[in-house]
């Protein structure tokens, strides 16, 4: 995450004065805009370094009204454009729902595992991450073929790793590390 993409997630925020509703309607609002970044003409408008500032605003304004987003995010979006930080607003969107999140005790976790996990294997990740952290857990799992076995969870900046293919990784390692201490060739 930059510090540009929190700076305006921040202010945005405590412009909504602590209001979850009214952030939660700033948030939905943010990510309706995202969608403009996805089709391809507005994206070239949006994220060309040429492009009048006009026209940003122009495609902006459009979207706003489209995405019934209040004066907030209308005035975040402005300063955002008059900045020439177009190409932050996905990120912002996503440190504002973050700091949503965060104000109503909630985490999002990843986890990727070598199969798919049963519903109760995701309910018991999610119960011991809760336990853990003391915080509503909002899981979101994967398939990744490449560990192997095992399971790799992320939550924030933490990582639990668990997968077969980091504990293969890790014996191969001490072995290679063992064999050059004690002079073996490898």
């Amino acid at each position: 995450m930059s510090r540009i993409a929190k700076r305006y997630a921040k202010a945005l925020f405590k412009l909504t004065g602590g209001d979850l509703v009214k952030a939660k309607r700033a948030r939905d609002a943010l990510f309706g805009l995202n969608e403009l970044f996805k089709l391809d003409e507005s994206a070239r408008v949006l994220l060309s370094p040429v492009m009048p500032k006009d026209l940003k605003k122009s495609l902006l304004s459009y979207g706003t009204k489209e995405f019934a987003a209040d004066d907030d995010v209308k005035q975040l979006v402005e300063a955002v454009v008059e900045a020439g930080r177009v190409s932050f607003l996905p990120e912002i969107s996503q440190v504002f729902s973050e700091f949503i999140d965060d104000a109503e005790g909630i985490v999002q976790a990843q986890v990727e595992s070598a199969v798919a996990l049963s519903a109760q294997e995701d309910q018991d990740i999610v119960a011991t991450l809760a336990q853990m952290l003391h915080k509503k857990i909002v899981l979101k799992s994967a398939v990744n073929t490449a560990l192997l076995g095992g399971f790799v969870v992320r939550v924030g900046n933490y990582l639990i790793d668990l997968s077969l293919k980091s504990k293969l990784d890790g014996l191969a390692k001490s072995a290679v590390q063992d064999s050059f201490v004690k002079g073996i060739p490898s």
